[in-house]
């Protein structure tokens, strides 16, 4: 990799590298003491399920998570809303892992200087996910 690409991964290694479950309960405990219990409630729960691993992913929990800070109290907020919370996070933790490896994979084969630009990762996660569905 040349210099400009290292430093642009070292700069993004500190949100993108998985960190213990302890740790993801500091930064969720520093970071997001501004959203609201039932927020707080869901991305905890998918740090001890796992499912969150790194700060990024923490930060992509919560944007899936934005709508609910709004949501009325008064208003109950069942199982199978939680479950779709729930379900909403997880597909993002998929694509957003997806995403990243097809980035890395565009500059190590291509030797970029510069991070890929978004549709040419998005052209080669479609790529791959068809040659693995052809390989089921």
């Amino acid at each position: 990799m040349n210099e400009r690409v290292d430093m642009l991964y070292k700069k993004c290694e500190h949100y993108n590298s998985v960190i213990s479950e302890k740790e993801l309960h500091n930064e969720l405990d520093t970071h997001y003491r501004a959203e609201t219990g039932l927020v707080r409630s869901i991305m905890r729960d998918m740090i001890c399920e796992g499912v969150v691993k790194t700060r990024h992913e923490l930060g992509v929990a919560n944007e899936c998570l934005w709508d609910l800070n709004d949501w009325p109290e008064d208003q109950g907020f069942g199982w199978s809303d939680r479950m779709a919370s729930v379900n909403s996070i997880k597909k993002a933790m998929v694509n957003e892992r997806l995403y990243q490896q097809a980035e890395d994979e565009l500059v190590a084969i291509n030797k970029l200087t510069e991070a890929p630009k978004y549709d040419d990762v998005k052209k080669l996660m479609n790529i791959n996910i068809k040659l693995q569905g052809a390989m089921a």
